[in-house]
């Protein structure tokens, strides 16, 4: 009886043998757990989007820098400064902060005379190295954000690239050739300069006073 068991066990043996083996599957055993790596930024969006920053904020190629990656300091040492995840999804609506020197990327600037976004004679765009956005006065904003750091040439979603470029007079500042202090007055306010004001960049009528002169270098 028990030889009898043992030869049907081997009868049957080979459907064992030729049954498909478990393999490993394509997709995460803990879909759940799985997470992206995502920045968080301060406005709108909540939640950075690299692409949409890209296309937002596009690097001049074809731009005459007076100066390349240089700090941009008050009258009193300090910083102008941007933090890329303190504006919206594309990185735009960046405030202009002024802090203490320390050599931080968000504090390196280029001095654009020329170039896809800007057309005027006497006249730069001061750009960060770090987003590509412009420095830009919009006296329509709320008092205490008015300098902010937007996409060249105006346009929220960069869309002017893939046409020509756009210029907007909020981002054109006035400058010499070869100057190093200067005062910060844009194009769209005649008679205002930029100024310090309580770790920000604000705006007042230019006066000639020393709090609003910066030094490019």
């Amino acid at each position: 009886m028990h030889f009898s068991a043992s030869l049907s066990f081997l009868a049957v043996l080979p459907v064992i043998l030729a049954l498909p083996t478990a393999t490993t599957p394509s997709f995460p055993l803990h879909p759940r757990n799985a997470t992206q790596s995502k920045t968080a930024v301060d406005r709108a969006g909540g939640v950075l989007n690299p692409e949409a920053a890209a296309e937002a904020n596009v690097r001049d190629d074809t731009a005459t820098r007076a100066f390349s990656s240089v700090r941009i300091k008050s009258n009193d040492g300090q910083c102008l400064f941007i933090d890329p995840t303190a504006g919206d999804f594309r990185q735009n609506l960046i405030p202009v902060q002024l802090q203490g020197c320390s050599g931080a990327a968000g504090e390196k600037w280029d001095i654009i005379t020329n170039g896809k976004h800007i057309d005027k004679e006497g006249a730069m765009l001061a750009v960060s190295t770090v987003t590509q956005g412009c420095l830009n006065f919009d006296p329509r904003r709320a008092a205490g954000d008015t300098v902010v750091l937007f996409s060249c040439g105006g346009r929220a979603d960069g869309v002017h690239f893939v046409v020509e470029g756009q210029v907007t007079d909020s981002q054109e500042f006035a400058f010499k050739a070869g100057e190093t202090s200067l005062q910060l007055t844009p194009s769209n306010a005649e008679g205002t300069c930029l100024v310090p004001d309580g770790g920000k960049l604000g705006s007042a009528a230019c006066n000639g006073g020393s709090n609003q002169l910066f030094q490019i270098g």
